[in-house]
């Protein structure tokens, strides 16, 4: 099950939602691929839902820019196959660097994330939906 949350800035008007974890369309790899838009991960997909050792790990997550704090809401996606692995990898919109592997996912609210706008305040983060 996912969980939606409002994060908030209080002292500038920095507001986003995002949604965390898995629904019924992350159970197998068949699913994710009707709706994942990523071309590199679908292509992974295709070559490796069939495969019998294959597994993999597929939830939305809260991606956080280590060089500018920009948060990013998107599809964290892990395949791996006895002789192969493939991860996601995302490039933040805002500085261009690397984002990091692996996004927060439920620990999204011990975090004490810093405004990405104005840099000096703490996140206020809301729960506010559980979706499947």
């Amino acid at each position: 099950m996912g969980v939606a949350y409002t994060i908030n800035c209080k002292q500038c008007s920095y507001n986003q939602n995002v949604s965390l974890g898995i629904g019924f369309n992350y159970l197998d790899l068949k699913s994710i691929l009707e709706w994942y838009q990523q071309e590199e991960g679908r292509q992974q997909i295709l070559k490796y839902m069939n495969e019998e050792d294959t597994s993999f790990e597929c939830y939305d997550g809260l991606y956080v820019c280590q060089q500018c704090g920009y948060l990013l809401n998107r599809t964290f996606l892990h395949i791996t196959s006895k002789d192969y692995s493939y991860t996601n990898n995302f490039e933040c919109p805002c500085c261009h660097m690397q984002m990091p592997k692996k996004p927060l996912l439920d620990e999204i609210e011990e975090n004490f994330l810093k405004c990405p706008d104005c840099k000096d305040e703490e996140l206020e983060i809301q729960a506010y939906l559980d979706w499947d």
